[in-house]
């Protein structure tokens, strides 16, 4: 049971605070402005949705073992596991313990809080620990982001294409890269930008990069191209596959950059196992899940890449981490509609577009905004 102390409950790498709050059920005032438990899994419902997707399996074991599901549930969920998506558990998993109301989301804040949950989800720590106890709590569990430069961001922008292959102009694009490159400069990142390379080229730029002695705290690397089910196309038509954007960063291929974050964030919707992480530390921002498109305004650019600039100055300054960042994104961009039959830069009401997070990040990500 946790103290009525709240300095004894704090534990330097796990709070459970969340559970403090919620743990007189019968009485609305012990928790945050009156809310019971269950409406604060809803609350950060989007963000448990990115963390437990990583690893649905052991998340399964650990529920039907802590009996907060039945056998029933338990075949069902699986089956999201088999036959859908990580993130469809997740979601299903979330909905059954806010139905079964206040005292099973409060078990399952409990299991949230057990060391191997927190072992194998690190970013649970923050989550379960409210701003108001955060101050003297100390940050071991996020990345160093110090060093000056931050590190390299490489930013990739394919726009011409050879007219034989039938790609269109990347219309819009300029406008995403002109906010990338102001973003990661503010972020005080070394910006290198590359423009209409040949798939060739992408891969030895990509290659010299991860040779090179990293210096800085962290990696960005931005690829902004035509896509296909199996990578980007180079301007010549050639495919650049996941591994050749992924693989060379690995610990064992860029010591370098071993134990340091490593961030792609890719004008994409790549379906596993098209692609897979090859180690730990990666973050991989999508702009879209599979099967749904990605869309670019001719003139504005991109519903992701411009969401994302825009969360990354509001939420840097509020010194959220990069994974509430993306939650935000992913709020923000699946709530906007365009029809595709209309003109490039008309936005109506038909089809939609929900960017996807994939990680193996161990620790907090957090771009520090400078000080004004």
């Amino acid at each position: 049971m946790l103290s009525s102390d709240p300095a004894q409950n704090r534990h330097p790498y796990h709070g459970g605070a969340l559970i403090r709050l919620g743990q007189t059920r019968g009485s609305r005032g012990n928790t945050p402005e009156g809310l019971q438990v269950m409406e604060i899994v809803r609350q950060h419902k989007t963000t448990l949705i990115k963390i437990l997707s990583g690893d649905a399996k052991f998340v399964l074991q650990h529920v039907h073992q802590a009996k907060l599901i039945t056998g029933h549930e338990y075949d069902n969920l699986k089956d999201d596991i088999s036959h859908h998506s990580r993130q469809d558990f997740a979601i299903n998993l979330l909905d059954k313990m806010i139905h079964k109301g206040d005292k099973q989301c409060h078990k399952f804040l409990e299991l949230l809080e057990h060391d191997e949950m927190q072992e194998t989800f690190p970013l649970l720590n923050d989550l379960l620990i409210p701003p108001a106890l955060r101050q003297g709590v100390p940050k071991i569990n996020e990345y160093k982001m110090s060093s000056d430069p931050r590190g390299v961001c490489v930013i990739i922008n394919n726009l011409h294409f050879d007219k034989s292959l039938g790609l269109s102009l990347r219309r819009g694009s300029e406008v995403d890269v002109a906010c990338l490159d102001e973003v990661f400069k503010w972020l005080a990142f070394t910006v290198e930008l590359h423009t209409d390379k040949t798939a060739v080229e992408m891969k030895e730029i990509l290659m010299e990069l991860s040779q090179r002695e990293h210096n800085g705290d962290c990696f960005i690397c931005c690829i902004l191209s035509h896509d296909c089910a199996g990578g980007f196309f180079g301007i010549d038509g050639q495919v650049v596959r996941p591994s050749d954007i992924l693989q060379p960063f690995a610990g064992a291929n860029c010591p370098s950059l071993a134990n340091k974050p490593k961030v792609f964030i890719l004008h994409t919707g790549w379906e596993q196992p098209e692609y897979a992480i090859p180690d730990s530390d990666f973050l991989l921002a999508l702009a879209t899940i599979p099967g749904l498109h990605s869309y670019r305004n001719t003139t504005r650019g991109s519903w992701f890449i411009q969401s994302l600039y825009k969360m990354l100055k509001e939420g840097c300054k509020r010194g959220e981490d990069i994974l509430t960042i993306l939650s935000q994104v992913i709020v923000e961009v699946s709530t906007f509609e365009t029809n595709r039959t209309g003109p490039p830069s008309s936005f109506g009401r038909s089809f939609r577009q929900i960017p996807h997070i994939d990680l193996t990040l161990k620790r907090r990500l957090v771009f520090h905004a400078p000080a004004d």
